[in-house]
């Protein structure tokens, strides 16, 4: 991919540019934004792209690796992925959770605190790992999917991601398991999903037993939901 002609335009202005480099620097650890693009990049995937290589100069902690979706199929597979452009957060001993379309204006700030969630030292919800303990005897024995759907201009969407990571966070320390597949999906970029879900409302959960729950949603109802109502 040559980006030599979009070498001016940049995809942050000032302003996130220095919220980012303010909040980036609580960072404790390193993370990852791995970038799923084409070979021929659209103007959607070369912005998500540029995003994620901005945050990158913002940060040292934050390093990117970029991969062309004809040429990565077993990283496809490893990762879950359905749709191209996307992004999957990583860190060491911690779920990655993926972010499907381009996150700004509110998606900008969902994106930085999971960035900061992944690379900080914080444990998970005590009173959420304890209730996901005591009902152990249900936890899923397969992968299952949970599909945040928001829009970038709503501010319950970043409340409502933070809902979803600190489940999946929950459910490594509770269970010692990482089946959910959590993904964050930008409707704005992809409206068909809205169709999909049937979903009237943002933001909105859309699980694994195709039941829809819409913000707002408790930790404990999205657990009960999405990892013991698979069945």
């Amino acid at each position: 991919m040559d980006g030599s002609s979009y070498a001016y335009y940049m995809v942050l202005n000032r302003a996130a540019r220095k919220e980012a480099d303010t909040r980036l620097g609580q960072l404790r650890r390193s993370v990852s934004i791995h970038v799923f693009t084409h070979r021929f990049e659209d103007s959607l995937s070369r912005e998500v792209r540029q995003l994620a290589e901005e945050l990158a100069e913002v940060s040292s902690r934050v390093s990117v690796e970029i991969s062309e979706a004809t040429e990565s199929g077993d990283l496809l597979r490893k990762f879950r992925l359905d749709t191209i452009p996307a992004l999957v957060l990583t860190t060491k001993d911690a779920p990655e959770i993926r972010i499907y379309g381009l996150p700004l204006v509110y998606g900008f700030d969902l994106l930085l605190d999971l960035l900061i969630s992944l690379g900080s030292l914080a444990e998970p919800k005590p009173e959420l790992v304890s209730f996901l303990q005591s009902h152990s005897d249900r936890a899923p024995r397969a992968p299952v999917s949970i599909d945040l759907l928001v829009s970038r201009y709503q501010p319950a969407s970043v409340e409502a991601a933070a809902v979803l990571w600190r489940l999946i966070k929950a459910e490594k320390a509770g269970f010692g398991t990482e089946h959910c597949i959590a993904s964050i999906r930008i409707t704005e970029d992809f409206p068909q999903w809205i169709h999909r879900s049937d979903a009237s409302n943002l933001p909105c959960l859309h699980l694994e037993s195709r039941e829809t729950l819409s913000w707002p949603f408790s930790d404990e109802l999205i657990a009960e939901k999405a990892l013991f109502g698979h069945k």
